[in-house]
């Protein structure tokens, strides 16, 4: 309940104040599960990212935000879950393979914090490659530009949200992927995301 609240007065903003276009939303399986995975330069990339298309999305994000008052509220009400970075955390993974196993729509910003270059991707954590191939899930890349710089201290600002085509990997799915094979996938996605967002 909460969720669809707080999609809608953002959704609201987004619309009126903005200049935002969402574009390839075709491109995101109508149901199912899906491991949703986006650059992240700014704090409003998960709710920017959850206006811009028609399914919930549980985000997941970095355990120490959980810790700031008002953030650590917010979070579990909009289904949002902590993992732990630096270590396997279990917990987390046993909650992403159950909204995933549901059907859901799993949020992932790989690159594990927030990057202050709009164009060069930081990184990548094998995470977000993991619950796909565990769950046989699509990936579907997303290109978020604009947010840190026109979103929400700046009106008329300019958002583009570029969703990419699926990536699948039916030859991973139900065997035991290896270091290799996580990092082969997350340089596809990484790949996929920087031509998203540095296209004219």
């Amino acid at each position: 309940m909460f969720y669809r609240f707080a999609r809608a007065v953002i959704w609201l903003f987004l619309k009126i104040f903005n200049r935002w276009e969402v574009e390839g939303r075709e491109n995101l399986p109508a149901d199912g599960p899906v491991v949703l995975v986006a650059n992240h330069v700014s704090l409003w990339d998960p709710p920017v990212l959850g206006c811009s298309i028609d399914r919930k999305v549980h985000f997941i994000a970095k355990d120490e935000l959980f810790k700031i008052p008002i953030i650590g509220i917010i979070f579990p009400l909009t289904e949002c879950f902590p993992v732990k970075r630096g270590k396997v955390d279990r917990n987390a993974l046993r909650i992403a393979a159950d909204y995933l196993e549901k059907g859901e729509v799993l949020g992932v910003f790989p690159e594990g914090t927030r990057n202050k270059s709009s164009s060069v991707l930081l990184p990548f954590q094998p995470g977000a490659a993991m619950f796909a191939v565990r769950s046989s899930a699509p990936i579907v890349p997303v290109g978020l530009i604009g947010t840190r710089s026109t979103f929400p201290l700046s009106i008329r600002g300019n958002l583009r949200v570029r969703i990419g085509k699926p990536l699948v990997y039916p030859e991973l799915y139900g065997v035991r992927a290896t270091g290799e094979d996580l990092e082969r996938v997350s340089r596809d996605i990484a790949e996929r995301i920087t031509s998203l967002i540095t296209e004219k």
